[in-house]
């Protein structure tokens, strides 16, 4: 039973360091390096504000039946020392030519590559792509907001001229405390939100952020503050 906990161990450690090295992203999956296999270096691709999609030629003619795909994380592979990437996908159909990478962070950079794989085997990387996601949205603009009684408060904004745009974040922050948010509305077409939550002798800033349809935000409108009376 020891001989076997140490073996167990041993295989343990063994996959850890295996798993840092560079050279070995293969042994993230199930296939094995075959060099002998073509490469999928026409890869293109197209950023968004929380995605990244990809386009290529499909190798079902070279006899290639799937795709591996690696990406870095967020803003990594610049700074990261080992350069190291994980595999994020496997596409088994030799037919295959898209994919869209979801809910990445906006504004930030990722390093992609892809792979070939036919019969248990894996090719080598292919052509190693950077790219950076879309920055934040454009701001709600004209905020406003007035005390209507002792414990309400009404902001008021423009509508958002996006029309990716779904619903706004409503986030308050009390005498210079930290931002919490406190409501949603939506619909981009309705510009107002009724703030019951208050109490006198208080200082309020708000802010509004609008939400896109793929979750992607744009970024805080300008604060306003309301001492309440």
């Amino acid at each position: 039973m020891k001989r076997l906990m140490q073996i167990s161990l041993t295989a343990i450690l063994l996959l850890l360091l295996n798993g840092c090295n560079p050279s070995s992203f293969a042994s993230l999956g199930n296939e094995q390096l075959d060099p002998r296999l073509p490469k999928l270096d026409n890869v293109r691709a197209i950023p968004s504000n929380t995605s990244v999609a990809f386009e290529w030629q499909p190798m079902d003619k070279k006899g290639i039946q799937g795709y591996n795909i690696y990406r870095t994380a967020t803003n990594q592979y610049v700074n990261s020392p080992t350069k190291e990437l994980i595999k994020i996908a496997t596409i088994r159909n030799p037919f295959a030519s898209h994919y869209v990478d979801t809910e990445l962070r906006q504004n930030s950079t990722y390093t992609y590559t892809f792979t070939t794989l036919r019969n248990g085997f894996e090719s080598p990387h292919g052509k190693v792509i950077n790219i950076k996601t879309l920055p934040p949205l454009a701001p709600v603009t004209f905020f406003k907001g007035y005390q209507k009684a002792i414990n309400t408060i009404k902001l008021l904004w423009r509508p958002h001229t996006d029309m990716r745009i779904k619903m706004y974040k409503i986030e308050r922050s009390m005498n210079g405390g930290e931002w919490k948010w406190i409501g949603i509305v939506k619909h981009r077409m309705m510009s107002e939100y009724i703030d019951t939550t208050v109490a006198p002798g208080n200082s309020y800033s708000y802010r509004v952020i609008a939400v896109g349809f793929d979750d992607s935000i744009s970024k805080p409108s300008a604060n306003i503050v309301i001492v309440t009376r």
